[in-house]
């Protein structure tokens, strides 16, 4: 049976609460998680192996595999990890850092090391779950 980017879709859009790729129009929304999709099937597709990701169609929106439901976590959650990325990369961070005398709790100094520690959090986690699915599913017979 295939499995449907939209099980991804949703799956992504439940980890995050941006509202302004809701804002988007469905196309958008779409191309932005495709590219986030590929992105993180090229980080952890080749470590977890037993499901043929590339066997796809961007056009139907959909595998031509099923997809384990432990493998769509493991794809959402790199997703995550790239969706962050450009926030803690915002040159807008660093300026006010730079500009800022007064630096309370509400800073952008304490923004910019929230959103940095959360990318931080979200990668280590992303890691972990491809680690435990590669040990899990590991051919093992080849290290003979």
């Amino acid at each position: 049976m295939a499995t449907s980017y939209d099980e991804i879709f949703l799956s992504f859009k439940d980890n995050i609460t941006d509202s302004d790729i809701l804002l988007l129009s469905e196309e958008l929304q779409t191309e932005t998680m495709i590219a986030l999709m590929k992105k993180a099937i090229n980080r952890c597709g080749r470590i977890c192996n037993g499901v043929d990701l590339s066997d796809r169609d961007d056009e139907l929106l959909t595998f031509n595999v099923d997809v384990p439901d432990d493998f769509i976590e493991i794809i959402t959650e790199w997703m995550t990890v790239f969706w962050l990325k450009p926030y803690l990369n915002n040159t807008e961070n660093f300026r006010n850092i730079l500009n800022t005398k007064d630096f309370s709790f509400f800073s952008p100094a304490n923004l910019l090391e929230k959103i940095s520690n959360t990318y931080k959090n979200t990668y280590k986690h992303a890691r972990s779950l491809t680690n435990e699915y590669s040990y899990i599913h590991a051919d093992m017979t080849r290290l003979t």
